[in-house]
């Protein structure tokens, strides 16, 4: 049966910013200063935290530079594929289309639900959408069967995810932090990933970042 597979034309690195996780803009700067690469990123949903009076960036948005990735290749091809490759970039183009973060002040919670989809700016997807629509119609497993890797990522991105955003709802009920939804004003903004690390200092290596962070600083 034909799977997905790449065929490495870096459209998807020039089509629009991309949504990561707070891990990965923390991982991206670094590889960013050491390559020496101009990298811009924005938060992207934010909960307030009333206890310090600042914001929780519960995911951020890689910016384009000049129209394409910052770590794109003059060939097209990219230039941190072997040391850290985003997580949406990996299960690309089987990706989320729709993030709801959930917040339950009753139960001190924060969780989300999230939807994928297919992006059709991929011009392979557009290449066989009948062989998709076929899938599609015949199992429910479909996207298991046509994109098994990028699948995989997907599942690790949301794995990921939920563990942080468990680790903040034990801060919240540990008392440490209390999230509120409806922030409201402009607030000093603190990436989750980097305050999740200050009260669980071997996160790098429950994330399964360890070696990944070891190689990117020369250990």
């Amino acid at each position: 049966m034909k799977t997905f597979r790449c065929t490495l034309c870096g459209l998807c690195c020039r089509s629009s910013p991309i949504s990561i996780l707070p891990h990965e803009d923390y991982i991206l700067r670094i590889l960013a200063n050491r390559l020496g690469v101009k990298y811009r990123s924005r938060p992207g949903y934010r909960v307030f935290d009333k206890r310090t009076g600042r914001d929780i960036a519960l995911s951020y948005v890689m910016e384009l530079v000049d129209g394409r990735c910052p770590f794109l290749r003059q060939d097209d091809l990219c230039m941190i594929q072997d040391v850290y490759k985003p997580l949406i970039c990996r299960s690309f183009p089987y990706v989320p289309k729709q993030v709801r973060y959930i917040i339950s002040n009753e139960l001190k919670l924060v969780f989300a639900k999230v939807d994928y989809g297919i992006s059709s700016a991929c011009p392979v997807i557009r290449q066989d959408k009948e062989i998709i629509m076929g899938l599609m119609a015949s199992t429910p497993l479909w996207h298991r069967l046509y994109f098994p890797q990028e699948y995989a990522a997907a599942m690790e991105m949301e794995e990921k995810r939920t563990l942080m955003l468990r680790l903040l709802s034990k801060l919240w009920i540990s008392g440490i932090v209390s999230i509120d939804s409806d922030r409201g004003g402009v607030h000093n903004i603190i990436n989750l990933y980097e305050l999740l690390r200050t009260y669980f200092p071997n996160l790098p290596y429950i994330m399964g970042l360890g070696e990944t962070l070891d190689r990117i600083r020369g250990r």
